[in-house]
């Protein structure tokens, strides 16, 4: 019985395994998990070119407000403002203001007044050809105004 169980047994072939599994195509997890990768790095791209593009008008005039400080003229920094403000806000409520209203619209935007209680200085420095003592304080109080209130924060009012 051994012989003929040992000659059966040399009469088999040898074992034919199918070829190992490729890798691609994958399956459709992966596919999936590729498309969600893509999307967010496109969406985070995207997020920052937004916010970028959003705070150009600020960080511009921080510099251009930087710079005119060491000019002291106060002129310059509030038209400066005015010019910021109406690249964030809606034009027909900016424009028209001056004064008084305007300074109240500034003030609005700040945790702390700046504008109002100064309105006699500002008058001062923007209509009166002679010097005004500390300019410098004016020019800070723009530049306070830009880095705080710029963008406008949510459920602020115009003025």
């Amino acid at each position: 019985m051994t012989d003929s169980s040992s000659s059966a047994l040399l009469a088999l072939n040898d074992l034919k395994l199918p070829p190992m599994p490729s890798w691609f195509p994958l399956a459709w997890g992966w596919w999936a998990s590729v498309l969600g990768v893509i999307f967010t790095v496109i969406l985070i791209v995207a997020l920052i070119k937004w916010n970028k593009k959003r705070l150009a008008p600020k960080q511009t005039a921080l510099k251009l407000l930087k710079q005119d400080q060491a000019q002291d003229k106060p002129s310059d920094a509030i038209e400066l403002v005015r010019q910021v403000a109406l690249c964030y806000f809606p034009r027909e409520h900016i424009a028209h203001l001056t004064g008084r209203d305007w300074y109240v619209f500034l003030d609005s935007q700040l945790e702390t007044p700046l504008f109002l209680h100064n309105s006699k200085k500002w008058q001062q420095a923007l209509y009166q050809k002679d010097a005004i003592e500390e300019p410098q304080l004016l020019v800070d109080h723009c530049y306070q105004w830009v880095d705080q209130a710029l963008p406008p924060k949510r459920g602020r009012k115009l003025g």
